[in-house]
């Protein structure tokens, strides 16, 4: 079972940093150099020196970015800009924000700790696979902080959303402990839950529930890591702080909830020429070309994106777009690709796509296309355009986003997706509370 623990969250003392704005910051996955180094600018004790600290030349052993990471944490409690909550909560934690298409959401969830498990032999199940450079960097961190600083995205099944319910009644939802709007126009909103019946009430409810990892795989893997190196090496007779992990945890039944696609784009040189890669597409695929010129780009593409997202109930499809063409391509898979009895797995898009093709139409061989000089993933439509308009991309291939209920179906029948399937919006943001042990 999923055992959920209310915890004394560490957060920053409101009397010390005035703004919290400019200490916090997205994890760490999510953040490359330029906004790496805008968050050390906006303020000395920006989270971004514990979460993903800078590598200097002269690193060492002793003196590199995780023991200063451990340093600026110890410095930061002993000066009371972090401190911990008097009384064990859970988190109330809510995120307003704007999709692409204008609609506007609101992401519900709590921060919580819960009990890790081993993957396979309990109600906690992971969809993505992990790299193991990514953990050994995390465990480092770990080992260094005894903390964890940004969440493990978690979802679980409330059609009823009794238990948001519950937590919406113990708070002043006028009165936030924060209320801020962030990056990308998100407003974030936290309340502390420390109401006993309510605790023990979402806890009980909760603890027969299976959770699925949406985010934060090689966080949670880390977590597991760290603790069974600690039981052999103290050989502990009792719980320890170590056995549970930081976690957002919110309603998979929720529409508040958002799932993004995220396209492919192949990096130049490119394994084949286009007129060769339309020949072979058209093997699995009936293609609609959609011209445009300078004046029309703008509404043919969005034409291309509606096109995809009104056939996707019927029909598997893509997008795509080349330089050296004045047009977007709509690559619809041909009925008679379309096993009947295909796995869930199988079905996927990012399955169909990494299969016809980057394996079939391009010759790139999954264990290549992880390499970021092929292959390279990115989230927004225009970023991907302007890598093929710029040269440095020969092709930008455009996905629709998987769904919710594939994840947890996929999941429940003991399968994982495919590296990059998937993009949960918004993200919680890192150092609203932290979990220090």
């Amino acid at each position: 079972m999923a055992i959920l623990h209310p915890f004394q969250g560490m957060r920053y003392n409101p009397n010390k940093v005035k703004d919290l704005r400019k200490v916090v910051c997205p994890p760490y996955d999510v953040i490359n150099p330029q906004a790496q180094e805008r968050y050390y600018h906006a303020h000395e004790n920006n989270i971004i020196r514990v979460e993903l600290g800078k590598e200097n030349p002269d690193d060492t052993p002793t003196n590199n970015r995780y023991t200063r990471a451990a340093a600026f944490l110890k410095d930061w409690i002993k000066q009371g800009v972090l401190e911990r909550d008097a009384e064990a909560s859970l988190y109330l934690y809510k995120l307003d924000y704007v999709l692409p298409n204008k609609e506007k959401r609101t992401l519900k969830g709590f921060f919580s700790l819960v009990e890790l498990e081993e993957i396979g032999k309990g109600k906690i199940f992971p969809h993505e696979f992990t790299f193991p450079k990514a953990k050994q960097d995390r465990l480092r961190l770990m080992h260094a902080c005894h903390a964890n600083t940004s969440p493990i995205f978690m979802l679980y099944s409330d059609p009823a959303a009794a238990i948001m319910a519950q937590m919406e009644k113990s708070v002043d939802e006028a009165h936030p402990l924060v209320n801020l709007i962030g990056e990308d126009e998100v407003r974030h909103r936290l309340w502390r839950v420390t109401s006993p019946g309510v605790l023990t009430a979402v806890t009980d409810l909760l603890k027969d529930q299976p959770f699925f990892i949406a985010d934060g795989h090689h966080r949670y893997e880390t977590a597991l890591n760290f603790r069974n190196e600690m039981r052999e090496r103290n050989h502990p007779t009792g719980p320890q702080p170590y056995d549970a992990t930081f976690v957002f945890c919110s309603n998979m039944d929720d529409p508040g909830i958002s799932l993004l696609p995220i396209h492919r784009v192949i990096m130049n040189p490119l394994p084949c020429d286009l007129k060769t890669l339309k020949q072979r597409l058209s093997r699995s695929f009936e293609v609609s070309h959609l011209e445009f010129n300078n004046a029309t780009e703008t509404s043919v593409r969005k034409k291309l994106f509606q096109e995809m997202q009104k056939q996707e109930r019927s029909a598997t499809v893509f997008g795509m777009y080349a330089k050296t063409e004045q047009a977007f391509h709509l690559l619809k898979l041909k009925s008679s690709e379309t096993a009947p009895s295909v796995k869930i797995l199988e079905a996927l898009d990012v399955s169909i796509f990494q299969k016809t093709i980057l394996q079939e139409a391009m010759g790139i061989a999954d264990p290549s296309a992880k390499k970021e000089t092929l292959i390279q993933f990115v989230k927004d439509e225009e970023a991907a355009i302007k890598m093929v308009q710029s040269g440095s991309a020969g092709l930008a291939f455009f996905l629709n986003p998987t769904k919710i209920s594939q994840v947890r179906d996929i999941v429940l029948a003991g399968d994982r997706m495919p590296q990059k399937s998937t993009y949960f919006y918004p993200k919680p943001l890192t150092g609203l509370v932290l979990n220090k042990f």
